[in-house]
């Protein structure tokens, strides 16, 4: 048995000698060229075409690679030799464009400024509890993007969909109205034209239905349109993506007034704002209805084990291939000589050289106004500021209870709470608690990570986060103080959230009241610090309609392959917010880089080999 095992895989065309692969090959082109002339080919060249994709696609792994570790810790001799890349930042679009440019063959370098890998993907343990630092949910699709980027060999990442059995997995509650259920396939909608009889409400939720169908529609061109030469997207947003530009040019807010003058109607279509990271009377329509609309459409997912377990299977494919993730390695500089980005300087003044060019996911901000020179910025005729700035950040309240999600009678759902005038309008008070934070009621979002993790390995406790909008001003008093070990002043502030925090939670899950175990505040300083964003910016750029209104002068520096030879940007400013945006973000970069030969064998290696 065993010899004719070894005789079979012997024969294999992977066992061929190369001449003997070549001859194959070739037979297999003829065969495609006649199939059409004669029709009992036209199997044979598949056949052939297949063999011939398995066999120029197959990887060529390095016999020493580092074992993955998502928190690596940086030392000079950890650097690989000969490196094609370096990418700085591993959140979701560095690590996707590093893992990517590995199995298209290049040797990359992964530099993350903080003490683990992930980005907003990342874990952190208080007191007993595990926390998510940024991946409140996504959508199921975030599955097969991270298993194509990884490839067939990596650690298994399973997405599952939450919510109640009818469907429900967000609620949004205005004022002291009943919540309103948003459920997977848009369950909802026939309720919401109920909640709204009058022929004007009716005709206003049609308008809204055919303007969110277009943009929906419209969404992948303008996603696909990021994996082609800058010329190319100017060619498709000319031709095809008009109604986007449109509608995604405006703010939310005054698109839905024109749509209605109904405060309530408005309010409750525009329920999810917190989930896009802007404002409705600041943000682009495009992404309030793209929550609004297409979650549900899509519906809500969680990673089982936790958001941190997709780094973790990106890190594998990366060391796999011979790469290294390092973490507690910030980059001082972008350094550019003859004419391309050639590498970066460390804080010890060690300088790591990459003969492609270096990948940016720290965003735009912070490597246009900080990484890489004005003096080079200014050659390049690249703008360190645009029309718009940095994303708001959040207030983030970490609650631990004590009990299962079932002794505490909760269900696997995230509640969204608006303040709202007698006419119904969330506006005015959520400008009124930006205006003086300490003394409105905030708008919230209420979660339970450890509802939405299935395989959540801490029996009997129960994590919570409530999540409000934020300004950098109001902390930017305490930005000099050590994380940490910051003044009381600043504890007392952050108490003041705590406490509505826990006042609005109560008043919607009353059961809870003596079950709360742990508490702790984050600011837009926590995101500063951990996550590297300036502003404690949250989404990176603002998510303002100048980004996604087609005005070419300010898009085109927003592309992905920068005007620097060498120097590629990726993440959720190329694109848009989101952690499955950013995982998006990350394969554009990296395929564009890779160019469309490298690209195709990329695709064949996911069909026909498992690394």
């Amino acid at each position: 048995q065993a010899p004719a095992q070894s005789k079979k895989k012997n024969c294999s065309l992977a066992h061929m000698a190369p001449p003997v692969r070549l001859i194959v090959a070739a037979v297999g082109l003829v065969f495609l060229l006649l199939a059409p002339r004669f029709t009992i080919l036209t199997g044979v060249s598949i056949a052939a075409v297949a063999m011939i994709l398995r066999e120029w696609s197959r990887p060529v792994l390095p016999t020493k690679t580092a074992t993955p570790n998502c928190t690596d810790r940086f030392t000079e001799d950890k650097v690989p030799d000969n490196l094609d890349y370096i990418v700085i930042g591993s959140g979701m679009s560095g690590l996707t464009s590093a893992a990517v440019l590995a199995r298209c063959g290049q040797r990359v370098l992964v530099l993350e400024q903080h003490d683990r890998c992930g980005g907003g993907t990342h874990m952190y343990d208080l007191e007993g509890y595990r926390f998510d630092a940024g991946l409140h949910y996504t959508i199921p699709w975030s599955g097969p993007l991270l298993s194509f980027a990884a490839g067939p060999s990596a650690p298994k990442v399973v997405f599952e969909k939450m919510g109640e059995p009818d469907g429900t997995f967000d609620k949004i509650v205005i004022g002291d109205k009943a919540p309103f259920h948003i459920k997977h396939h848009e369950g909802h909608l026939a309720e919401l034209r109920k909640l709204f009889p009058s022929p004007e409400d009716q005709r206003a939720l049609d308008t809204y239905m055919s303007i969110s169908e277009g943009l929906l529609k419209a969404t992948p061109v303008y996603i696909v349109s990021k994996f082609l030469p800058l010329w190319l997207q100017k060619i498709v947003w000319r031709f095809f993506l008009g109604h986007f530009a449109r509608y995604s040019g405006q703010t939310a807010l005054k698109v839905l007034e024109q749509i209605t003058p109904n405060k309530h109607l408005i309010s409750l279509l525009c329920g999810l704002w917190i989930d896009t990271g802007a404002r409705p009377d600041t943000g682009t329509f495009f992404l309030m209805a793209s929550v609004f609309r297409g979650l549900p459409h899509e519906g809500g997912a969680y990673p089982a084990g936790g958001s941190e377990l997709m780094a973790q299977a990106l890190v594998h494919t990366i060391c796999k291939h011979g790469g290294r993730v390092l973490v507690r390695a910030p980059v001082e500089e972008i350094i550019v000589e003859g004419g391309r980005a050639t590498g970066v300087r460390m804080p010890s003044g060690q300088v790591i050289s990459a003969s492609r060019g270096v990948v940016s996911s720290a965003g735009r901000v912070v490597t246009f106004g900080k990484l890489v020179s004005e003096e080079t910025c200014a050659q390049y005729k690249i703008p360190t500021t645009l029309p718009f700035g940095q994303s708001a950040g959040f207030v983030m309240v970490n609650i631990g209870l004590k009990g299962s999600e079932t002794e505490l009678g909760l269900t696997n759902t995230n509640l969204w709470y608006h303040p709202v005038d007698p006419n119904g309008d969330v506006i005015a008070p959520l400008q009124r608690f930006l205006a003086d934070p300490l003394h409105h009621d905030f708008p919230c979002m209420i979660t339970f990570p450890s509802i939405k993790d299935r395989k959540w390995a801490f029996p009997g406790r129960t994590t919570c986060q409530i999540l409000i909008l934020a300004d950098y001003h109001w902390v930017s008093q305490w930005a000099g103080e050590p994380c940490g070990a910051r003044s009381d002043e600043y504890v007392a502030y952050k108490n003041r959230f705590r406490d509505h925090a826990l006042e609005i939670l109560l008043r919607y899950f009353p059961q809870l009241k003596e079950r709360i175990d742990f508490t702790d505040v984050s600011t837009p300083l926590s995101i500063e610090h951990y996550l590297a964003a300036p502003a404690g910016a949250a989404v990176g750029l603002d998510p303002a309609p100048q980004r996604y209104g087609g005005d070419w002068s300010i898009m085109q520096h927003l592309d992905s392959i920068t005007p620097i030879p060498g120097l590629a940007l990726t993440g959720q400013d190329t694109l848009i917010c989101g952690v499955i945006m950013a995982q998006v973000a990350g394969l554009a970069t990296a395929l564009r880089l890779a160019g469309p030969l490298a690209s195709l064998k990329f695709f064949a290696r996911n069909v026909f080999h498992d690394s």
